[in-house]
């Protein structure tokens, strides 16, 4: 049978419930048997002995007189609420009994104590069946110090015992009765509470689901954080406590306070208060982390903002290493296209003036076509620590040229040393100067583009410049993310490169300006000291 967690917990507290009730049932019997006991030994003394020191009843037994004796008795048991009263010699001859048949004959039951004096009480199986009976001597004229002149013995069976405590039976059935209605109510409530926990699952279910619960959380490269609803971290994962600088993930649950923490103030700001974050970039320390944030759900996948929040963090710097990568090969790319269609045009134009014998001609095509761009490819073979901004630079002329847009390059000599890698320099400069170049592209003549890198003040300044329009005045902030002038759907997505860049410069302690007429973005970075 399939019992989840709640069920089952529900039958086990019923089942001891039950138990209980049953156990104070039978302690409660017992103890109200023994109880009718103590009271029937009680009742049968206290009337043995009465009859022991009654002296009418000493002379009529010394004078063996059982037609007297006898009615006496009869009279005696009802109002006294006993089984029998025989009254014998001390031989053990019965001179009265409950059925009159048994006068004469032996008594059955311990005489030795009543003999020796001694009134004593014992549990003996008669004519009458188990008794309760008790022996007192009875003396000569009711005289403590007379000679025994014969025995009585009084007592209940203990069938009567038990035709009393019948009585009381029906109030121990609704006592346990009682309680185990209570442990029903209790089971009902136990497994309600239960389901709200753990579900419809199964014990083994549910250990199945923690473990893979405990292989799931350790294991994700993706950065875990749930807090409670008053913004305390109560877990975490190995990839969140890198993340976010917390001390090692654990085992059970924790609460700690994220401003306590070693993490950027914002970030802070936003796992206390628990805000709907939607693919949101947050620079903490070197690390740009791309960030969600939502309220927790139930057990039903509906939203229980009570449980608190679960937030998720990916590394965007590994993320912009790729796109980094990715760029420049889409630039490498595009830089062989041009290279090979202006280079085609330009032997086709050669071909023809030498056909035509205008050899002066010819020779001031080829001077022009390379002293614009030796310079640059003097320095490029000169494998300088700048190879990869000036290869980048040197694939733009020919892009720039096929568009209709004049590339002014201005790099200082040596070139100052950005504290970017490869990948990310090829992001910051392939993305202002494409946007540059698209800027100028769409305004009307003369279109420019002015890109310069130098060195002012300890800080690398790298700076593009374009005859566009500009900025678009209802962007609050042209470097976030989604913010873009380009079309809706443009090739190669929009609102993307200038955050980019953004991020990169902020992980690498830099920063940007925006200046206008003409249009104009400055990247300052902290200059790298040759070793």
């Amino acid at each position: 049978m399939r019992l989840s967690v709640g069920g089952r917990l529900a039958l086990v507290s019923l089942g001891v419930v039950v138990l209980v009730a049953g156990v104070l049932a039978a302690l409660l019997s017992v103890q109200l048997s023994d109880s009718g006991q103590r009271e029937a030994e009680k009742v049968t003394r206290s009337v043995a002995e009465t009859f022991a020191h009654e002296a009418e009843i000493a002379d009529l037994v010394a004078a063996r007189d059982s037609d007297r004796l006898q009615p006496m008795v009869e009279q005696i048991l009802p109002d006294a609420d006993l089984s029998f009263v025989t009254i014998m010699t001390p031989d053990g001859i019965r001179l009265t009994h409950r059925n009159r048949s048994e006068i004469g004959e032996q008594y059955q039951g311990s005489r030795g104590e009543a003999l020796a004096g001694e009134t004593f009480t014992e549990v003996y199986v008669g004519t009458l069946g188990p008794s309760v009976r008790t022996i007192a001597p009875i003396r000569d004229g009711g005289d403590e110090d007379g000679p025994i002149v014969g025995l009585v013995s009084v007592g209940v069976t203990l069938g009567a015992v038990q035709q009393d405590l019948a009585a009381r039976v029906p109030l121990i059935v609704a006592a346990s009765a009682a309680i185990v209605g209570f442990g029903v109510l209790g089971a009902m409530f136990v497994r309600r509470s239960a389901r709200r926990v753990t579900g419809s699952y199964t014990p083994r279910e549910l250990s199945r689901l923690v473990e893979s619960y405990e292989t799931v959380l350790h294991s994700l490269r993706e950065g875990l954080v749930v807090t409670d609803r008053d913004g305390r971290i109560v877990l975490y994962n190995d990839e969140a406590a890198d993340l976010l600088g917390l001390p090692p993930a654990i085992t059970g649950q924790v609460s700690l306070d994220p401003h306590d923490a070693d993490m950027d103030a914002t970030l802070a700001d936003a796992i206390a208060s628990g805000r709907r974050m939607v693919e949101e970039t947050v620079v903490n320390g070197e690390r740009v982390l791309l960030v969600n944030q939502e309220e927790a759900r139930d057990l039903t996948g509906r939203r229980a903002p009570e449980r608190g929040h679960v937030m998720t963090l990916r590394d965007r710097s590994e993320l912009q290493a790729l796109l980094g990568e990715l760029e420049g090969v889409r630039t490498l790319s595009d830089t062989l296209r041009s290279q090979t269609h202006e280079h085609g045009n330009r032997l086709h134009a050669l071909l023809a003036l030498l056909e035509l014998g205008r050899i002066d001609e010819a020779r001031r095509l080829i001077v022009a076509s390379t002293e614009d761009r030796q310079e640059l490819a003097d320095r490029l073979v000169s494998d300088d620590d700048d190879a990869v901004i000036v290869a980048l630079l040197l694939g733009k002329l020919d892009e720039a040229a096929e568009r209709g847009v004049r590339l002014d390059l201005d790099v200082a000599e040596p070139a100052p040393r950005i504290a970017l890698a490869p990948p990310e320099a090829v992001t910051v400069v392939g993305n202002l100067v494409d946007n540059a170049l698209d800027a100028a592209a769409a305004g009307g003549e003369p279109r420019w583009v002015r890109v310069t890198l130098s060195e002012k003040e300890g800080d690398a300044v790298f700076e593009v410049a374009d005859s566009g329009e500009g900025f678009d005045s209802s962007l609050a902030d042209p470097f976030a993310y989604g913010a873009s002038t380009k079309p809706a759907h443009a090739p190669g997505g929009r609102g993307v490169g200038l955050a980019l860049v953004r991020d990169i410069v902020a992980a690498r302690g830099g920063t940007l300006q925006l200046a206008s007429e003409p249009t104009t973005v400055r990247v300052f970075l902290p200059v790298v000291v040759s070793a």
